[in-house]
């Protein structure tokens, strides 16, 4: 009996994998390579995936930005894979011993760590969607607020480029001379009159296009 494993994957490995083999003698006798042990060294590479996922988990729980989470889902992924097929071999060779105590124990190891797994998986999915989802929410925000602010800035400046092109046409003169021509207190008038009716058109448009 034959079973063919891998060494927990590391996102570094670029898809490389150390085998972990472990096999049973026709005298009934567990072997195991690269480290020894046959049935315990099986149980020491359960034991170290175990250890792999539990730190998956930590750091799930503690990632806060959409960075975070990728790293975290992209060690993930090979790690997710190897232990379900780890899970597959030890099935197997349960179906293959029957009535192993040491292979039963194993087979329900295994099986917990592909559904512990599965669980961080999800958690990671969703605090990514959920960051990603929320980062869009602040950013449209953001724009509305800016928006906002520019609504304000050319409700000032429809307000008071009437005086300013009045200013342009008239010239500038000296307040003592100003105040005593025809027509002063009139053109003042007018522009601060044109000023508003610019200003409210400018607000009119500017509440149809929001």
């Amino acid at each position: 009996l034959l079973l063919l494993l891998h060494q927990v994957p590391r996102a570094e490995d670029d898809e490389k994998r150390e085998a972990m083999v472990v096999w049973r003698n026709p005298a009934g006798e567990w072997k195991s390579a690269p480290a020894g042990g046959g049935v315990g060294g099986l149980e020491a590479h359960i034991a170290s995936y175990r250890t792999a996922i539990h730190q998956l988990d930590e750091e799930v729980e503690a990632a806060k930005t959409a960075r975070q989470y990728f790293e975290v889902m992209r060690r993930m992924h090979p790690l997710q894979r190897a232990t379900r097929s780890m899970l597959e071999v030890v099935q197997a060779t349960r179906q293959a011993l029957p009535d192993d105590s040491r292979i039963i124990n194993l087979r329900d190891q295994a099986a917990d760590l592909e559904r512990g797994i599965e669980l961080v998986a999800a958690d990671a999915k969703a605090g990514m969607e959920f960051t990603v989802a929320e980062s869009a929410t602040q950013q449209a925000q953001a724009a509305e607020l800016a928006n906002d602010e520019a609504r304000r800035l050319n409700r000032l400046a429809a307000f008071f480029l009437p005086l300013a092109t009045l200013v342009a046409v008239f010239g500038m003169n000296p307040p003592e001379s100003l105040y005593n021509q025809t027509g002063f207190w009139m053109v003042l008038a007018s522009g601060v009159l044109l000023g508003f009716v610019v200003r409210s058109v400018v607000a009119q448009n500017s509440r149809k296009k929001g």
